[in-house]
Order: C-alpha cells, then sequence, then structure tokens
C-alpha cells in the first residue's frame, strides 16, 4: 500500500488572531478579493503587528501543499492533542509554537512533546529573544528551529513546507530500515541496502562517514563501511580504541560518536566531523542497527534453511535410488547364490542367468534414468510407427497387467507414422502404463482398466494413457512431474513423471493430467507429427 504523504501541522499559541493568521496563509481561501484582505490584513497582523495601509493585496507564493491544520491555545492543549495524534496513527508533520504562552511556555512545551514524539519538526515562533540558541538547544535539543518575528508569507510557507519535506524523509528512511528486517535476500543482495541506509542515516544525524562492526571472539570485525571508515587503516585505528562502552551505550568524544548494542554483538561508528551530534535523531541509529542485525541473522537462518532443505532433498533421492538399486542388486546376488546351489541343473541355471540378466537391466536403466535427467539430453527424431511402439508397449506390460487382473486395451490405427526418438517415448508410454498398473495393485478390482491410445489429430501426434482407478491424490497433483515425488508406492525413485515430461519438453510437446471418463487419471500427450 502507497504511504500517505503527511502535511499535518499543528500551531500551539495562546493570541487566537496568531492561530487565525496562521490557518488563513496554510489555508487560504480560493478566491475572492475578500479573502485576499482577509490574508492581507492576516500577514500584517501576524508580522508587524499593524494594520495594512496596503489596497488589500499581497504578494505571496502558490503553496506547495495543502497543509491539514488544527490549532491549540495553550502548551498542555497541544500536548493532549499531539498524543491523540501518535494514538490514531495520524502524527503532526510540523509544529509551530509560540515562546510567551501562560502555563506551559513555549520551552516547556517543547520538553514534553519530545517525551512522546521525538520525530515531529518543531518551529519555535516569536517577536521575543527570550532564549538563546544555546538555552534552546541545551533544553530541548538541537531538532529544532527558532523564527523571530517579524516574518513574511513566503517565509511560512517555506518553513512549513520544509519541515513537512523533512517530516516525511525521515518517516520513509524508517519504514525502509523496518522493511529490511523482514527481508529474506542473499547476503550478496543484502549488503549493498545495508550500506545505503547507512548513508542514509549519516546523512540525517550529520555524520560523515559511519561504520558497523561485529564483535567476535573479543574483537571486532567490520561488516559495512561508507565514507572514510571504509579506509582499513583509520577504520582498524577507531575499532583497536574503543572507549569503554555498557550495554545499549552511545558515548561520543570531538569527532566520533560510538553506539553499542549489546544484545546483537555490534558496534557502529560515526564520525561527526567535529560538529555535534543530533540526538534528536540518534533513534534512527538504533532502529536501523536493531533492523539491520535482525536482516543479517534472517539471511543466516535462510542460508542454513536452504542447506538442510538441499540435505533433506537430497538424502531423500538417495534413500529412494538406493532402495531400487538395492533391489536390483539383491535379486543378482539371491540368483547367484541358488546357481552356486544348483549349478548342475543346467535348465535352472539358464532361467536364473536369464533373472541376473533382467536385475542388471534395470540397475542399467535406472542408472540412465538419472543420467539422461540430470544430463538432460536431446533427442534424435527419426521415422517411426505409432502402432509398432503401442504393441511393443503392450507386449512387455501386458504379462504384468495379467498379474493384476487389469484390462489393457489399445486404440491405435494400422499406419500412423511420425518423428520421434523410439527408445524415449517407449520409456513414456511404460511409464505412464506401469504406473497406472501399480495403482491398481492390491485392490481386488474386477473392472480395472487401462486404455493407451493414438491418433493424429491435424499435425500433432496425441497420445492418452487412462484409467479407472482412483486418480491423482491431491497431496500431490501440483507437483506430479517434480522429481522425487511419489505416492502410493512401495519403491519406485519418483523420476518416472519428471523424466516422462522432460522427453516431452524434448520432443517439443506437452502433457497434461486430468481425470478420465472412468473417474480416473488420464495422461494427454501432445506431440509434432514432424
Amino acid at each position: 500500500m502507497k504511504q500517505e504523504f503527511n502535511t499535518r501541522i499543528l500551531i500551539i499559541d495562546d493570541d487566537e488572531g496568531v492561530r487565525n493568521s496562521f490557518r488563513e496563509i496554510l489555508q487560504p481561501a480560493n478566491s475572492g478579493a475578500e479573502a485576499a484582505a482577509q490574508l492581507a490584513e492576516a500577514s500584517t497582523i501576524l508580522f508587524s503587528g499593524k494594520k495594512s495601509q496596503s489596497s488589500g493585496e499581497t504578494k505571496r507564493s502558490s503553496a506547495t501543499f495543502n497543509f491539514e491544520f488544527d490549532e491549540a491555545s495553550n502548551g498542555q492543549n497541544g500536548y493532549e492533542m499531539v498524543k491523540t495524534a501518535l494514538e490514531k496513527k495520524r502524527p503532526y508533520a510540523a509544529i509551530f509554537v509560540d515562546m510567551r504562552m501562560p502555563g506551559w511556555d513555549g520551552l516547556e512545551t517543547v520538553g514534553h512533546l519530545r517525551e512522546i514524539d521525538q520525530r515531529c519538526e518543531i518551529i519555535f515562533v516569536t517577536a521575543y529573544s527570550d532564549h538563546s540558541i544555546e538555552e534552546i538547544v541545551t533544553s530541548v535539543g538541537t531538532n529544532v528551529s527558532y523564527h523571530c518575528k517579524p516574518f513574511s508569507v513566503e517565509e511560512i510557507e517555506q518553513i512549513a513546507t520544509k519541515a513537512v519535506y523533512e517530516w516525511n524523509k525521515i518517516q520513509t528512511l524508517e519504514n525502509l530500515i523496518q522493511t529490511i528486517s523482514k527481508l529474506r535476500a542473499q547476503q550478496w543482495q543484502m549488503e549493498p541496502l545495508l550500506k545505503n541506509i547507512l548513508e542514509q542515516v549519516s546523512y540525517l544525524i550529520g555524520a560523515h562517514s559511519a561504520l558497523i562492526a561485529l564483535r567476535k571472539e573479543g574483537t571486532y570485525q567490520k561488516l559495512l563501511a561508507t565514507g572514510n571508515l571504509c579506509d582499513e587503516d583509520i577504520s582498524c585505528r577507531y575499532l583497536c580504541n574503543i572507549p569503554e562502552l555498557s550495554d545499549d551505550e552511545m558515548y561520543q568524544n570531538d569527532e566520533y560518536a560510538y553506539f553499542n548494542l549489546h544484545k546483537y554483538g555490534v558496534l557502529a561508528v560515526f564520525d561527526k566531523g567535529g560538529r555535534p551530534l543530533n540526538q534528536e535523531r540518534t533513534y534512527l541509529v538504533r532502529l536501523f542497527l536493531e533492523q539491520a542485525m535482525q536482516s543479517i541473522q534472517n539471511v543466516g537462518l535462510q542460508d542454513k534453511l536452504l542447506r538442510q532443505e538441499k540435505l533433506s532433498a537430497i538424502g531423500e533421492a538417495t534413500s529412494m535410488i538406493v532402495h531400487d538399486l538395492k533391489n536390483s542388486i539383491g535379486a543378482i546376488e539371491t540368483a547367484i547364490d541358488m546357481i552356486v546351489d544348483s549349478i548342475e541343473d543346467r535348465e535352472f541355471v539358464l532361467e536364473t542367468l536369464g533373472l541376473i540378466k533382467d536385475s542388471a537391466r534395470n540397475g542399467l536403466a535406472l542408472a540412465k534414468d538419472i543420467l539422461d535427467y540430470t544430463g538432460n539430453k536431446k533427442s534424435e527424431k527419426s521415422p517411426m510407427d505409432g502402432r509398432e511402439l503401442v504393441n511393443e508397449v503392450k507386449k512387455k506390460i501386458q504379462p504384468i497387467c495379467e498379474k493384476e487382473t487389469v484390462k489393457l486395451t489399445v486404440h491405435c490405427p494400422e499406419n500412423l507414422p511420425f518423428k520421434g526418438d523410439y527408445s524415449k517415448l517407449y520409456r513414456v508410454l511404460f511409464n505412464l502404463t506401469n504406473n497406472a498398473v501399480e495403482a491398481f495393485s492390491g485392490k481386488k478390482r474386477s473392472d480395472s482398466e487401462i486404455i493407451i491410445s493414438m491418433e493424429k489429430e491435424k499435425r500433432n501426434i496425441i497420445i492418452t494413457v487412462s484409467d479407472n482407478g482412483s486418480g491423482i491424490p491431491d497431496e500431490i497433483a501440483d507437483k506430479l512431474f517434480t522429481p522425487f515425488v511419489t505416492c502410493g508406492k512401495s519403491g519406485g525413485t519418483g523420476l518416472g513423471l519428471a523424466i516422462t515430461k522432460q522427453i516431452i519438453d524434448a520432443h517439443g510437446g506437452t502433457i497434461a493430467v486430468g481425470s478420465s471418463a472412468g473417474g480416473g487419471a488420464e495422461f494427454k500427450i501432445t506431440l509434432p507429427s514432424e
């Protein structure tokens, strides 16, 4: 959501005429000679204390903003209005305060205001030099302006405009600082952002350069730096001569200011350039440091989480692959033991050698699947016949279907030529059909059926493999073609459908999954015929 630009202004003055004059200047009437005359009268009362002798017209620049204007007749009322505005999350950007007022005078009023709002821009307005600049700074800090009457209309507009700009600039920076703690970027992305914000914070508090260092084993290691403190010799000199700092303490001398956040193990150093640090805005330093450390922690946690997720995925995938390889190798080992026990039975030995050969082929096929998938090998197309392909798949899968009492039906015209990689498309159809058979395993149904269909539609070959089973489980529907995803199977690597999609993609085709007419799953493949 776009943040609203804050133009709210409060005037605290016991003189109703002065308050009205401010209102006329900052919220002038839109038109009319009478309004112009009233504005001229207001300006002369506010800025000279005399009635206007002019014709009733005044020269003024057009206001930059449509200011929202409120007024209070004394310091206590002004304090309550500021407190209420903060509670409603509608703070004032600038507050004009008269120095001489009954009850709380201007200095006491601003002292109370600073206890609840350090961000608002304060402008003292008075016709008298009641206090020196040094007294004001000592009492309420440096983040105030002090202007003596008389002013021009243009000056009031400029002062109000500048104050509003300043407040919104700081607010934008605060929001940006708070946002960085929520980021989950990589370290190389985070550092330029933090450095940029550090530069902005330094500018607002009046520092020439800055650095942030992390405490490690009793010493500080520079993390970020701007300006002169980017120099290793200069930064090292100051990090090696850090004054004694207690928890979350700020210390400053003539040249530098030090901020210590003990709970984060972080130290910030700001070059003041011989000028006093703007103490009222040092809250920005602490806010930035706390959120910066939070974001850095987030990056570290994210990297750790990603490593754990990768290791977990690798472990899961390896477990599946090893499971299938173990089946193949275990079958070979068992068959060899059987041959040793029956070495003189030639017929049995030959039959068992066939089992060994099949197991070895299964292991090699698994290795080939993995290599093909990770290598993303391109398909080599050549002329082939669709009917021959589906018949070969039927021949291989039919014994498995019969074992599970599944009816296998094939629909394909006698002559269906197109170009494709025969061995890879064979694996696609075998994988899809075999998955459908496995879905029926142990269900003990008498009406289980799988249908393989292939036809030509315009310039495409359409292949469907459908069944009347229970369909695709919801928990894997969205990630069906993701590697190592399986469901309802006692074995398998979860690579079958991922490889299937990769082969179809390599052919320039598409594969989609949906529900069949029988309520089960249907895979539809579209391939270009050329």
